[in-house]
């Protein structure tokens, strides 16, 4: 699912130690300008030119052109290889969503159904049913985080 397909221009493009300062840099501050990468990393502005332009033709980076000054910020591909373990995130909270609406649907159905305790009467317990909701709301918040995880991935790879 998450799996980063490697290819010989990215390969190159990630053998350099400058190129892999570049995208440090854009991870930590997005939108940079070549001055801007250029005094932090205090490298020429040629040179960061150069090891750009390697990271745009390998997909790495995007530009913007849209402002007066070129910024430029990381692509996705970028992203998943400098945090590897974002995608596992996603994949535990929709895991543990379905779990706790499971248990959730679980304790209310034993409120509404009840149970017998030694062939005497069936018994409603008020807790089962406040856990049960206690779950169900959880489940709801885990798919709120899940949303906007997906909603924040999204606006970064655009």
């Amino acid at each position: 699912m998450n799996d980063i397909a490697l290819n010989r221009e990215d390969i190159t493009a990630l053998s350099s130690d400058v190129r892999i300062a570049i995208l440090k840099a854009l991870d930590d501050r997005s939108g940079n300008s070549i001055n801007d990468l250029a005094g932090e990393l205090d490298l020429a502005r040629s040179t960061v030119h150069q090891h750009l332009g390697i990271l745009i033709d390998s997909g790495l980076i995007k530009v913007d052109g849209s402002r007066k000054w070129r910024t430029y910020s990381l692509t996705s591909k970028a992203q998943r290889i400098l945090h590897p373990e974002k995608g596992h995130r996603i994949l535990l909270l929709l895991g543990t969503s379905i779990f706790t609406l499971t248990a959730g649907l679980f304790f209310i159905h034993s409120y509404v159904c009840g149970y017998t305790v030694q062939d005497t009467s069936t018994i409603h317990d008020p807790l089962m049913l406040i856990i049960g909701e206690l779950l169900l709301i959880l489940a709801i918040a885990l798919w709120y985080t899940l949303f906007r995880l997906r909603k924040a991935k999204k606006r970064n790879s655009i």
